[in-house]
């Protein structure tokens, strides 16, 4: 506010000369008259002796002058404080944060609103002060020492001390004289509103100060560096702000992605597994979907409307855009980014294709893509910085740099999603077994009920158990299945809990045989781990044609149970477990583990887990070589 002020005294000084001027000729006319009258004889005529009046009594003058320095002080003060204090300044003091300053400028804000009013008010008041001032100084001190005695007085109480006063407090001072400017402003009305009016058709409105750009800024780093806000949020501020005022003369090619950098997909993409798997890895949230060629535009694929595709199903991109319909905005490379923005915030849409015109021949005008704008490349181009959300792959994609925070190294289990499986037989990969082991821990073997297993545990339990690959015999159709394509019958005897992996399965459950269907991380039969000899009290059968389950017996998991007790052993157990690629591997698993038990009764739980897990694998594979039977019939035999 100090800088405003003194930016502003200019401006009081300019004011004060013109008031001067128009004073002077005012006076002319009367100074001529007189001239002429005094030489109206045409010759010199004896001085007769004036009668000069007595001088006031020294009682009566002393007083008068300290009040006259006073009011002369008041008015010169008031003029520099109450003018130099801007009508835009005024209004930002008020909508501030601090409320006794902002309280002070709405005292002011309308008497200085009347700004050459206020001005002659003031120059009258203080000029007719020092006048009087002078005269009364004179009467007590004559000649050369009441000149010198009036003007250092009127100098120092009168000119230096106030001013220098009211340009640090201009709004407190100004507050609280107001009143008394109001009631100057009443008594000066009828010379000071003629010569304001005079002034105001003269000089113009008072328009405060508006700024350029360039000063918009110069005055943001200066009150940056003066401490008006933390450093590093005066940095931040700074930089927005050069954003905000830079952008609007940017135009849409400067920040758009070009088309050789931007991803799209065909229309005849398939969205199987592997193309739903790269968008996610991609990490954008819209697709432009391409025809011909990427300047044949198609449609825009969201890739939350990913949900609902299903993989297996391997449907035609250009069928499935066709469902939701979504439509993206068209702009031009000279746009404006301002008008790219207005275009975005009508809530169509958040990307735009950049075409440009192409006029080979003036008969066949048409249009190519040239890039890609989001509203995120104008946010970003407001603050002058990379936005990085959760999903982004690169912080810019133009100069291909990727974001480097760890989640380039994060492994994401995705391959439990892959309805594939054919090539993966009987074989659990790497990220399934850690998905599942994940899912089994967090929501069946956790603390909150009797199976509860470490995640070690879970995990070793995963790894021995059976993996196998149904089919379904009986058509599809069919509401009640032949024998082969039943994994559970109610009623009998069953010692496994199946995990659903892939595909579906149809559960008839109740009294009166209601029929529901369940999917992948679907767990069957789970009371067998529970009660010897289970029972189970519904039936389960293969729904799709192809079914994945995993499954795991009541001795397989007393054993993860035994070793979760002893943490040293399951840690060899789970090492073993990984370098076993074949059964005799798993075999000196099992001896290996038996030994390290001891006696205590729990080696043979352990080894018949274990060598259940070998014998399986062996006669599986054995199975698979002959061609004797199916996965699913050593399932069914299993049972």
């Amino acid at each position: 506010m100090v800088e405003r002020l003194r930016s502003f005294s200019s401006n009081v000084l300019t004011h004060q000369k013109v008031f001067a001027l128009f004073v002077l000729l005012a006076a002319l006319p009367v100074l001529a008259q007189e001239a002429q009258e005094d030489s109206g004889d045409g010759g010199l005529q004896p001085c007769e002796p004036e009668e000069v009046p007595p001088p006031l009594p020294l009682a009566i003058s002393a007083p008068s002058i300290l009040f006259l320095i006073v009011m002369s002080g008041l008015f010169s003060g008031l003029t520099l404080g109450l003018m130099g204090l801007d009508v835009i300044a005024l209004q930002i003091v008020q909508k501030g944060d601090d409320k006794v300053l902002a309280r002070c400028a709405e005292q002011i804000a309308p008497v200085r609103e009347k700004g050459n009013q206020l001005l002659c008010t003031l120059l009258l008041g203080n000029v007719a002060v020092n006048s009087a001032l002078s005269i009364l100084s004179a009467d007590i001190f004559s000649g050369t020492v009441g000149f010198v005695v009036s003007t250092a007085t009127i100098v120092i109480f009168g000119e230096i001390i106030p001013q220098a006063a009211c340009s640090r407090y201009a709004l407190q001072v100004g507050a609280r004289t107001v009143p008394l400017v109001k009631v100057l402003m009443l008594v000066f009305f009828v010379l000071a509103k003629p010569i304001s009016i005079c002034l105001d058709w003269m000089l113009g409105q008072e328009m405060g100060t508006v700024h350029s750009r360039t000063e918009l800024m110069e005055m943001l780093k200066l009150q940056i560096s003066l401490g008006a806000v933390d450093a590093e949020e005066g940095a931040m501020a700074q930089q927005v702000a050069e954003g905000a005022l830079s952008f609007r003369d940017k135009k849409v090619s400067e920040i758009m992605t070009p088309l050789e950098d931007a991803y799209m997909l065909s229309t005849e993409t398939k969205l199987g597994y592997a193309t739903i798997r790269e968008v996610f890895e991609t990490g954008f949230s819209r697709i432009p979907v391409y025809g011909t060629n990427k300047h044949d535009y198609r449609g825009l694929l969201y890739t939350k409307d990913l949900m609902l595709a299903d993989p297996e199903d391997e449907m035609k991109l250009g069928d499935f855009i066709h469902i939701f319909n979504r439509k993206v905005e068209t702009l031009f490379p000279e746009n404006k980014l301002v008008s790219a923005l207005n275009t975005f915030k009508k809530g169509g849409t958040h990307m735009a294709l950049v075409r440009q015109a192409k006029v080979e021949v003036d008969t066949d005008p048409r249009f190519e893509v040239v890039g890609v704008i989001t509203l995120e490349d104008i946010v970003e181009e407001i603050l002058q910085e990379e936005i990085v959300d959760e999903t982004d792959v690169y912080v810019d994609v133009d100069r291909g740099v990727r974001v480097k925070d760890g989640r380039e190294n994060r492994i994401i289990n995705l391959g439990v999603f892959n309805p594939i499986w054919q090539s993966k037989g009987d074989r659990l990969g790497s990220e399934e077994v850690r998905a599942l082991s994940s899912h089994l821990h967090r929501t069946f073997f956790s603390q909150d009920n009797d199976l509860q297993l470490s995640y070690q545990a879970v995990e070793w339990l995963v790894s021995v158990a059976e993996v196998i690959s149904l089919t379904r015999v009986s058509p599809v159709w069919m509401s009640h299945p032949d024998d082969p394509d039943w994994l559970y019958r109610r009623g009998q005897i069953s010692d496994r809990c199946t995990l659903v992996l892939q595909g579906r399965v149809g559960v008839i459950s109740g009294v009166d045989n209601f029929r529901s269907d369940v999917g992948s991380f679907s767990l069957l039969g789970r009371d067998a781990l529970r009660i010897p000899d289970f029972e189970p009290d519904f039936g389960a059968f293969l729904s799709t044609p192809k079914v994945r389950v995993l499954s795991f017996t009541t001795q397989q998991f007393q054993a993860a149970k035994e070793l979760d007790e002893n943490q040293d052993n399951l840690q060899q157990a789970k090492a073993l477990q990984e370098s076993s690629k074949t059964a005799a591997a798993s075999r000196r698993l099992a001896k290996h583990v038996s030994l390290h038990l001891g006696i205590d009764g729990t080696s043979d739980v352990v080894r018949v887990a274990t060598n259940d897990h070998a014998n399986r694998q062996r006669t599986y594979s054995d199975e698979k070589k002959s061609g004797l039977t199916t996965a699913r019939e050593a399932y069914r035999m299993s049972l």
